[in-house]
């Protein structure tokens, strides 16, 4: 292991900045033993953070269809391949009560950016969670709205929202979104939630096409400008219907490798499980858990719709962890821990 890159991760560890170049050159050189020195920090930080808890977030995905048509993701619009639904607010609700049956609290809802599920929809479904219990925490990442309707959906009882950036670099955004898409308003739109006082997730993809090492130390530096409270690292899984269908899918490697830089960089981000890492790697939860991820994503969207629900190769989606997995998976946990 080189000896500069180990001294990053040692500035790592006692609470210093890195520059973007020593971000870039930490993941550009890395090898097993610095992965292997960064997995052993990030988990002793999220330990000093968080002891040993082990956060369930229940996931609901509730529509499969999409006004976008973003070029790495099989719920776009243009996808001849994906089957399309729609869950009702009564479906959902009994998702959550499932849930919280297993003590399940904290809830994402999740799904394409479907113009059908109006503000006032989607408020009503919000509330109706809510009643369940009130102990419920409730999260959302339905994509890019107006102020209006995250201001109304925080008022229904909303508490965070995830809204993934993709990429920090804006010229690799461009060139996995249509034109229609932006960057700019992306950014703008997480900054609002924020102003509105959600708790503000984002997440970028490892291994997307024209990705460099460059733009992945840029997330750090925007990452820093817009300290959210909860972060997802998800592999690009190359999918069929879309136009990146052949490419290769991301590194695990890079993954892992990028879940333990964060977990250093910012101690006490909430850092979810990305839900395609549980479907590229069967040790997958086991292994973000071990590089300084500390929330279990689990499944509760009935089996019918969790097939259809194609952002993925549809031979991936049974990675995905669902409720009869909880028991097993609570034990094995404690021991990677």
């Amino acid at each position: 292991m080189d000896e500069g890159l180990a001294k990053y991760a040692q500035r790592l560890m006692a609470g210093e900045w890195l520059e973007e170049a020593q971000y870039a050159d930490m993941i550009r050189f890395r090898d097993a033993r610095l992965a292997e020195l960064l997995c052993e920090y990030a988990a002793r930080t999220k330990r000093q953070q968080s002891g040993e808890e082990i956060r369930w977030l229940g996931t609901i995905d509730l529509s499969s269809y999409c006004k976008n048509n973003c070029y790495y993701c099989g719920l776009r619009r243009d996808n001849r391949f994906a089957k399309r639904y729609r869950m009702s607010t009564d479906e959902v609700v009994q998702c959550c009560r499932r849930g919280l049956e297993q003590g399940i609290t904290r809830y994402l809802i999740q799904g394409g950016d479907d113009l059908w599920y109006t503000p006032d929809r989607i408020g009503e479904m919000i509330r109706q969670i809510r009643h369940l219990s009130a102990d419920v925490d409730i999260y959302l990442a339905l994509g890019e709205k107006s102020r209006a309707v995250y201001q109304k959906w925080k008022a229904a009882g909303a508490k965070g929202y995830i809204l993934c950036h993709q990429t920090a670099e804006d010229r690799a955004y461009h060139r996995l979104h249509p034109g229609n898409m932006s960057l700019l308003r992306r950014k703008q739109c997480l900054w609002e939630l924020k102003e509105l006082g959600y708790m503000v997730g984002s997440g970028f993809m490892i291994g997307t096409p024209y990705q460099r090492v460059t733009g992945l130390a840029e997330e750090f530096s925007f990452l820093r400008q817009l300290a959210p409270d909860m972060m997802v690292v998800e592999s690009f899984i190359a999918t069929e219907g879309t136009p990146f269908e052949k490419e290769r899918n991301g590194m695990m490697d890079l993954v892992y490798f990028m879940t333990s830089l964060l977990r250093l960089s910012f101690p006490g981000l909430h850092m979810p499980v990305g839900q395609t890492v549980q479907m590229m790697d069967r040790e997958g939860t086991f292994r973000a858990i071990q590089a300084g991820a500390d929330m279990v994503p689990v499944d509760l969207t009935p089996l019918e719709q969790r097939n259809s629900y194609h952002c993925c190769k549809k031979t991936m989606m049974r990675g995905r962890i669902g409720v009869e997995d909880m028991e097993f998976l609570q034990g094995e946990l404690q021991k990677v821990q």
